[in-house]
């Protein structure tokens, strides 16, 4: 049988921490929730690989390093409430949930977070709120967002989302341009006076986070 305590913690030593991962809380975040529970058994032994989890259905879990640079580039604190997009296994919401105060997580398709929520009520993730929203819509009644986290790619930034961040707070997703390969962990920060700036970090060859795939372009 594995033994997914040492395989969290190589995780923690042979891929977060020598890429950059140093807040302490998210060192211990990511040590601590078992991504193998929110796996489908029969991929739970590839858990703690360093690449994308490629699952059912175009479905994906993000590789550790690019999940992990991008929880700690959001800056999150204990009092933010976060807007969760792109969480098919419930585990990005599990990471999030013991560094903010509320996490909305959204599902465009009901009863795909049905075995996460059992998961969930199993390790007292009891700050998370399953909400059904469509990806570039957002949820505006719960608006607005400390922290927008998109998990995967989006070939743009819906401006719909955007409109959903409060004052000071962040937006996290890794932008790839239709025709490219790889695409960058961009932030994009909301002042006080609405206006928003953007900063690009790492390079990273996520799949795109479903509903935000290039729109094809029409040709005659």
């Amino acid at each position: 049988m594995q033994n997914y305590v040492q395989a969290r913690k190589n995780m923690l030593d042979c891929q977060l921490a020598p890429n950059g991962i140093v807040m302490p809380d998210i060192l211990e975040v990511f040590n601590k929730v078992p991504r193998e529970r929110f796996l489908p058994e029969n991929r739970q032994g590839t858990a703690y690989l360093d690449e994308d989890l490629l699952l059912d259905e175009g479905c994906f879990c993000m590789e550790p390093v690019v999940h992990a640079r991008m929880v700690q580039a959001a800056t999150p604190d204990e009092e933010h409430s976060v807007l969760n997009i792109g969480d098919v296994t419930g585990y990005s919401s599990a990471i999030l949930s013991d560094l903010v105060s509320t996490v909305v997580t959204l599902e465009s398709t009901a009863g795909t977070l049905e075995r996460a929520r059992s998961i969930w009520d199993e390790l007292d993730y009891c700050n998370i709120a399953v909400v059904k929203g469509t990806e570039k819509q957002g949820i505006k009644k719960h608006a607005p967002y400390d922290l927008i986290f998109i998990n995967g790619a989006v070939a743009e930034i819906p401006d719909k989302l955007l409109e959903q961040l409060d004052s000071k707070g962040r937006l996290v997703a890794v932008v790839k341009k239709p025709g490219e390969t790889v695409g960058r962990i961009t932030v994009v920060e909301k002042d006080d006076n609405g206006k928003f700036s953007t900063g690009i970090l790492f390079d990273a060859s996520t799949p795109y986070a479903s509903g935000f795939e290039p729109v094809p372009a029409f040709a005659f």
